[in-house]
């Protein structure tokens, strides 16, 4: 059975978690701050640490190119808690130890510039940095290709627009020659010009919308392709062509068996009249 929570409980959950929580990071905090103590064989001996330290130190007659150390005292306590403040030390002394190197460079007339020939040794292996430039021009051809893309679909879109503009253009030019005409028509009604015979035959079908529009009609003897309306094929009759087609009809017909009309007969077999006449003639020549 399920007990029923109400805001104490939940409350109280979390005051004990919050508790628990702080137990447990001050324990932490209380486990860092502890140090180790020291050994009791420990020995601090003072003299032996100062005379190593001079051992390792510099020597006073060292030169200063050897050690390049420059100090600047700081004028006025700075407050280590006061972010703004203690950067701003920094830089300042930063930027007087810089101009107190350079004066001491100058007056020694040392070279402290790179020289323009000199080229340091790259930390990047020449592999790796083939790899970086491969990776940088497949993201520049990537970049190109969407750019060349996107100005492809801003192209098509715009001609879309443009093709919708002029079949709104034409439709319009349309509508007003329309209603041009019924104007024009109407102002002669108005007139009395319609009357005449010639007028009143004169139709302008624009209501319609059918102006245009071939006419279904076939004519006698013209071809459906035929645009001249059959006077290309009696202008080709009248030439030697269609003399010419006229007599191989009369002597050959027009195709397939014509009662039998081009057979040969025992005395066209017979007959080799035709095809002896260059030879005969030839023979004769020769004689």
């Amino acid at each position: 059975m399920a007990m029923p929570v109400n805001d104490d409980t939940l409350v109280e959950a979390e005051t004990e978690d919050q508790s628990e929580e702080m137990s447990s990071s001050e324990s932490e905090q209380d486990e860092d701050v502890k140090l180790t103590e020291p050994s009791k064989n420990a020995v601090y001996n003072r003299d032996a640490l100062l005379d190593k330290l001079g051992d390792i130190s510099w020597p006073e007659n060292v030169e200063w190119i050897h050690k390049l150390s420059v100090d600047v005292d700081q004028e006025q306590e700075v407050d280590v808690n006061d972010d703004l403040a203690r950067e701003l030390a920094f830089y300042t002394q930063a930027l007087e130890g810089t101009k107190e190197a350079f004066e001491k460079f100058q007056s020694m007339g040392l070279p402290f510039l790179r020289p323009a020939d000199y080229y340091a040794e790259m930390v990047k292996t020449d592999g790796h940095m083939v790899k970086v430039k491969g990776r940088l021009l497949a993201e520049k051809r990537k970049m190109e290709e969407a750019d060349e893309r996107r100005k492809a679909r801003e192209a098509k879109r715009l001609a879309k627009e443009i093709q919708a503009q002029k079949l709104k253009e034409r439709a319009k030019q349309k509508k007003e020659d329309i209603e041009s005409v019924k104007k024009w028509r109407k102002q002669r009604q108005q007139s009395g010009y319609a009357d005449n015979g010639k007028d009143a035959d004169m139709g302008f079908d624009f209501e319609d919308g059918k102006v245009f529009e071939r006419s279904n009609k076939k004519r006698p003897g013209v071809s459906p392709g035929d645009r001249s309306g059959g006077k290309a094929k009696l202008a080709f009759g009248k030439g030697k062509k269609q003399k010419k087609r006229d007599g191989k009809n009369s002597k050959f017909g027009f195709g397939g068996k014509k009662g039998m009309k081009k057979q040969n007969t025992a005395d066209t077999t017979d007959d080799f009249g035709k095809f002896n006449k260059g030879a005969v003639s030839g023979n004769k020549r020769k004689r």
